[in-house]
């Protein structure tokens, strides 16, 4: 018995850790395909179902002990009502198989998962996860299970209640442990990654991160065969801001600059601080006529806006802005034509947008 139980927990631990690198791999992708994420985890969650139970532990001959009803739970907890009903269609349909067809105990075993699905349901909230809500998920799969070797084996010995009972409530506590742990790096993780790509300034993407998200708007952009934008802009004689008024005044105009290019904007627009006085956003699904009106809406908002000093003294500033957009450029030489384009603005007399040439 021993042994069967080890290696449950054994598959629960590897699959629980090597999912979790999975899902960070390809979580941006998975973000934006929500439902396809929750397909590809009841799938998974389904086949390392049938794995727990080709490890299971048998009773009498009768019926077998697994984790089963925890990978529903969780499937539950990780994907919702789609991902849960496919996890227990899965186990329901191999119980059916392993029995050789529609028997008693293939009957059972069916109601048992989707009775445990609907008390998942009713207790666990998608990606909500509490002790206790999770245990009472838990401790409602166990009575489920007890309800059925009542069913198949009449009267059913204490040794197989215990043994079912301990089971089910042991690998539940086991399992919210180790998806509490896995929650909490993963969240340490992300504030890592966070701190890493955001100017500390600004609080907008940095450099490194603005190489790869370049990479991956251009990946983007040449799959679904849509353009994107490129916005380089610089702020007019800002050196003589940091002369006049001291650099810290001129990181106060830079942070407020930073929030304003944030909130101008769209959802798919990522504003990046290229250094100094520098700044760059790039635009999804944004041909040059887009980035070229982007870009003067940001150079009327930063015109028509007061930036307060740390003693209280307004001042306005202006931005020097060069447009382009790939595939009219390509896009290795995006940076560079968006770049002299800027430049062109600024030896144009500053505070305009000019638009980038191939």
């Amino acid at each position: 018995m021993l042994k069967e139980l080890i290696n449950n927990f054994a598959l629960l631990t590897s699959f629980l850790f090597f999912g979790n690198l999975f899902l960070r791999k390809y979580e941006r992708y998975l973000k934006k395909h929500v439902f396809i994420y929750r397909v590809m985890n009841g799938l998974m969650l389904g086949l390392f179902s049938i794995l727990l139970m080709m490890t299971g532990l048998w009773i009498r001959g009768h019926f077998v002990v697994d984790l089963r009803q925890l990978a529903i739970i969780i499937s539950v907890y990780m994907g919702g009502s789609v991902s849960g009903l496919l996890t227990t269609l899965i186990i329901s349909l191999y119980r059916i198989y392993i029995t050789d067809g529609w028997t008693d105990v293939s009957l059972t075993a069916t109601v048992n998962c989707f009775m445990t699905l609907g008390i998942s349901l009713i207790f666990i909230r998608e990606k909500n996860l509490t002790l206790h809500k999770w245990m009472s998920a838990v401790l409602g799969a166990a009575v489920v299970s007890l309800l059925s070797t009542f069913y198949v084996v009449n009267p059913p010995d204490n040794e197989s209640m215990i043994i079912i009972t301990t089971v089910k409530l042991l690998g539940g506590l086991f399992t919210y442990f180790m998806m509490s742990h896995i929650k909490k790096t993963e969240r340490a993780v992300h504030l890592l990654e966070e701190a890493a790509n955001r100017d500390h300034l600004t609080g907008l993407y940095s450099p490194r991160a603005f190489d790869v998200l370049f990479e991956e708007v251009f990946h983007t952009s040449k799959t679904t065969k849509q353009p994107f934008g490129l916005v380089m802009l610089d702020i007019d004689h800002f050196k003589n801001i940091n002369d006049t008024y001291g650099h810290l005044n001129g990181d106060t105009v830079l942070s407020q600059l930073g929030m304003l290019l944030t909130r101008e904007s769209t959802t798919r627009a990522y504003p990046s601080r290229k250094g100094g006085e520098e700044f760059a956003i790039l635009i999804g699904n944004c041909d040059s006529q887009k980035a070229a009106s982007f870009a003067e809406k940001i150079r009327k908002a930063v015109e028509n806006e007061r930036f307060l000093l740390n003693d209280g003294t307004s001042i306005s500033l202006t931005v020097s802005i060069g447009a382009g957009s790939s595939p009219a450029i390509a896009s290795r030489h995006l940076l560079e034509k968006s770049d002299e384009a800027l430049y062109e603005a600024k030896r144009s007399g500053r505070n305009q947008v000019k638009l980038a040439k191939p």
